[in-house]
């Protein structure tokens, strides 16, 4: 088994808690100098690459940087788009990166101590959904579910007024006709607001 810890250009750690969540990747984020890593402890070398592969996917056009250290040996390489570009000295990589690395692979400090540390297993998919929802995207979102409670709201009072109304009540009938024209207009508000988001 081994130490693996995957270096990222994720300068936030919630953001990249929330990609390995949405990944299914379990570990520990924690922040190494103006980057963000995930360690995974008690893993083989062939996980590591594979998680690498699957965070790099995630980091665009940026690499990510895959450290494992199996017994004494640190094998480094490059990740991007997926695929391993090139194998990096382990030396030079450790040497330009903050103490807290070499730390953390030779498990001189557990990831957990590390200040701000996030374990992927205390954020669910929900909030992991939540965390990577630009502002606009979640304005958009709150938007929409008002309006959905209110269709909601208006569809009941129309059910309402139709059943009452075929009785005879003058009454409901404009109850269920005012309930129809407030369900059709939050239906069209819920339609404009996802097409609004759509294009964010």
């Amino acid at each position: 088994m081994s130490t693996t810890v995957i270096v990222t250009p994720f300068g936030v750690a919630e953001q990249l808690a929330a990609a390995c969540v949405l990944s299914n990747i379990r570990g520990t984020i924690v922040p190494i100098g103006d980057f963000t890593g995930i360690v995974l402890a008690d893993t083989d070398v062939q996980a590591g690459n594979e998680a690498a592969a699957a965070i790099s996917k995630l980091s665009g056009k940026h690499e990510v940087l895959l450290l494992v250290r199996s017994e004494e040996q640190i094998d480094a390489g490059h990740f991007r788009h997926g695929a391993r570009e090139s194998d990096v000295p382990a030396g030079l990589a450790l040497k330009n990166l903050p103490d807290v690395l070499e730390q953390l692979l030779l498990e001189v400090v557990s990831a957990d101590d590390v200040e701000a540390s996030i374990a992927t297993s205390s954020m669910t998919k929900l909030q992991a959904s939540a965390a990577t929802m630009s502002p606009g995207r979640a304005a958009v979102a709150r938007t929409a579910l008002l309006w959905i409670v209110v269709a909601i709201l208006a569809g009941l009072i129309t059910a309402f007024g139709i059943t009452i109304g075929l009785g005879g009540n003058t009454v409901a009938w404009v109850v269920a006709v005012f309930g129809a024209i407030v369900l059709g207009f939050s239906l069209w508000r819920i339609y404009n607001v996802l097409a609004k988001g759509a294009k964010q």
